[in-house]
């Protein structure tokens, strides 16, 4: 939602809105950040469209070197070069009130889900050149992705639970869990078994101390965990224990569509 509508989230709500009203099945995601990521090269970041979506050459940084991309001469040259580089894209200034309460309205809106859509982790190598896969665990530091990789699920407890009192804890993790799993479930009998606990569910459970709570990644330290996080399951197995990763675990399972 907040990254495709721009300031028109307005709009795009009333028209799911009538949507809905009219019978239609229809779903919504956001995530709690004024910024989004993809490639450089993306059609809608040609130097010619940026106007229409009100921003400019210096609302992109290049996720790997972090520089800002000055004019639209420099975005032209780094297109042409590179069309693959992740960038980040500035659309909603979180330090303006006016775009924030955008923000807030595309989260707030009923059965909103809360969607990290996390970006791929890179790291510069030795000798030059960008690493993309990494199979140390924790990750190292120096990744370069989008803060939303690692800190979206805690910053929006934070905003929409602690901050405002938007959301009840209930409601937050019917969120967080609950409906995404439930938009599945016809498509992926392996969703059936999550957001909600029960006998014969999952198993996956997570402890939150609320008074700790807080998502700690930022753009300058891109992949840092969230902080508040007590305890951890996943398919029955503690991969966090009194807020420390447990670094042997490793009990996730790809969930695949039903043939």
């Amino acid at each position: 939602m907040n990254s495709t509508s721009l300031r028109h989230i307005d709009r795009v709500l009333g028209l799911l809105d009538r949507s809905r009203a009219a019978g239609s099945r229809v779903t919504v995601e956001a995530y709690p950040y004024g910024t989004g990521s993809t490639a450089i090269g993306a059609f809608f970041l040609a130097p010619e469209k940026l106007a229409g979506l009100g921003i400019t050459p210096s609302s992109l940084v290049l996720v790997d070197t972090g520089e800002r991309i000055a004019d639209e001469a420099r975005l032209r040259e780094v297109r042409a070069i590179d069309p693959g580089a992740t960038c980040i894209v500035t659309f909603l200034d979180e330090a303006d009130p006016f775009d924030r309460a955008h923000l807030h309205r595309a989260l707030a809106y009923p059965d909103s889900i809360v969607a990290s859509d996390a970006m791929p982790i890179s790291w510069a190598a030795n000798g030059g050149g960008t690493v993309y896969e990494q199979h140390e665990w924790p990750l190292p530091a120096g990744g370069h992705t989008h803060p939303r990789t690692a800190g979206t699920f805690a910053k929006s407890l934070r905003l929409m639970v602690l901050d405002s009192g938007t959301w009840s804890w209930i409601e937050a993790f019917r969120r967080c869990s609950f409906l995404p799993a439930r938009v599945l479930d016809e498509v992926s009998s392996g969703m059936r078994g999550k957001g909600h606990l029960t006998t014969g569910a999952d198993a996956d459970v997570v402890v939150i101390d609320p008074t700790t709570l807080t998502d700690r990644a930022t753009y300058a330290d891109l992949t840092r965990p969230s902080r508040g996080v007590r305890e951890l399951f996943v398919h029955g197995t503690r991969v966090v224990h009194a807020g420390e990763i447990v670094t042997d675990a490793l009990p996730g399972r790809a969930v695949r569509g039903d043939a």
